[in-house]
């Protein structure tokens, strides 16, 4: 299986061996096509000719690149041999792209402390007194977005106590 991102260039690489010889056949037309797993073909087609290496002979090969996520397959066929399948798993979006979101300065990270007189069935029972951290919100922003107005994930830890005169929690985690 070959897993990647949209529009990210992934080879095409298939082996030919002579069943007589044993040894790499060389000299052949292998053609490839890449459809859908449904065996539809893709609009625009991405099929064509593989090239032989010329660093060993015998081997195929071709750079490709499908610009729609979903799952993929690719036959490779040449007369006399039998057709070569992969699996093609391509990411709705780009590993990279979602890795800067990462960036230390892409993440902000507040401590929200117990305000509140009256105390929630939840503050109740983690053992949160006033002053106290209540709960920790994360945000994390697109790399290319310049302020916080908008974030792409957020996320809340509660803060949880063995008693209510504790100053530090025993664990953060979900909220019962």
């Amino acid at each position: 299986m070959i897993r990647v991102d949209k529009n990210e260039v992934f080879p095409i690489l298939v082996s030919l061996i002579d069943e007589n010889t044993g040894q790499l056949a060389t000299g052949q037309t292998v053609y490839y096509d890449i459809r859908q797993m449904d065996d539809f073909p893709l609009n625009p087609t991405v099929d064509g000719t593989l090239t032989e290496s010329i660093v060993e002979p015998g081997i195929y090969r071709s750079n490709e690149s499908i610009p729609t996520d979903g799952e993929y397959i690719i036959y490779a066929t040449c007369s006399g041999f039998i057709t070569n399948t992969e699996e093609i798993i391509v990411n709705p979006e780009s590993i990279y792209d979602l890795e800067k979101q990462n960036r230390h300065y892409n993440i902000s990270v507040e401590d929200v402390i117990r305000q509140n007189a009256s105390i929630t069935p939840s503050q109740t029972t983690r053992n949160v007194d006033i002053g106290n951290t209540d709960y920790v919100m994360t945000l994390i922003k697109r790399d290319e977005d310049t302020t916080w107005a908008t974030t792409t994930t957020s996320g809340i830890t509660y803060a949880w106590y063995k008693d209510i005169a504790d100053n530090v929690p025993y664990k953060m985690g979900g909220p019962s």
